[in-house]
């Protein structure tokens, strides 16, 4: 389990654990039903805020009740935890069986006009390191549809770029431009130059060498959209090619 999912576990479990010590303080594990999930389930609906618990994007979300889609993904989580107590004996009825997720709309996602495409992709400064680097990775994201922890682990070391399994189980042959593969090698060129004294072998990296993360990478995106005047909706990752043209 990669530590990005581990901690949404952890921090979905704390969320029921939470609610359960407010509503059933004297509950006891093997007296965990249907009910009170469902109960919970209900709860995150109606009352529990985006951004709940958060340390300081709390007080800015007020609105209460998450999408369905939000609680459908509190829900797997739960009902994987649901499931390992049925399996370890904690747990006498699978009570994950009868846990059913939310019904959502499907999600469709108006494409970006060439301008739009443009206007991100001059939005980072490229006389700067951080804006240069940027560039070159929002070229790859629409050049390749790659998610952006695939991109980010992309070393200079390597060359293809290794598409893990996305989430539907199939593997994915990513194909590249020319223009895109020369932007990442002048990257790691300039990487090398910058950062002699470290040797990264990352391609992308902050000021000081050390490695982007999703979430930085994922912020400056969303302010260089904000710049170009685009709300990003969605990190590419989708086996099928024709899928990535409905936002390039």
């Amino acid at each position: 389990m990669k530590p990005r999912t581990l901690n949404d576990h952890e921090s979905h479990y704390r969320y029921l654990q939470r609610w359960l010590t407010e509503h059933h303080p004297t509950l006891k594990l093997e007296e965990l039903t249907t009910d009170h999930v469902r109960k919970y389930v209900q709860h995150m609906l109606t009352e529990q805020t985006l951004y709940d618990g958060h340390p300081t994007l709390q007080s800015d979300n007020t609105a209460k009740g998450l999408s369905p889609a939000t609680v459908n993904i509190h829900t797997r989580t739960l009902k994987c935890f649901l499931r390992f107590l049925h399996d370890e004996g904690h747990l006498q009825t699978d009570l994950a069986a009868r846990i059913k997720l939310q019904k959502v709309a499907e999600d469709t996602i108006g494409a970006f006009k060439n301008e739009q495409v443009l206007q991100l992709l001059a939005a980072p400064n490229q006389r700067e390191y951080t804006g240069f680097r940027d560039y070159v990775l929002h070229t790859m994201l629409f050049d390749t549809g790659l998610r952006i922890n695939e991109a980010l682990n992309l070393t200079d070391r390597t060359t293809t770029v290794r598409a893990s399994v996305a989430k539907n189980g199939k593997s994915r042959v990513v194909p590249m431009s020319k223009r895109t593969a020369e932007l990442l090698d002048a990257l790691s060129e300039e990487n090398r130059k910058q950062f002699a004294n470290r040797s990264p072998s990352e391609v992308f990296l902050l000021n000081n060498g050390k490695p982007l993360t999703y979430n930085q990478a994922y912020e400056r995106i969303r302010l260089h959209g904000e710049k170009a005047g685009i709300t990003l909706q969605k990190i590419l990752g989708h086996h099928n090619i024709s899928m990535v043209r409905k936002y390039v």
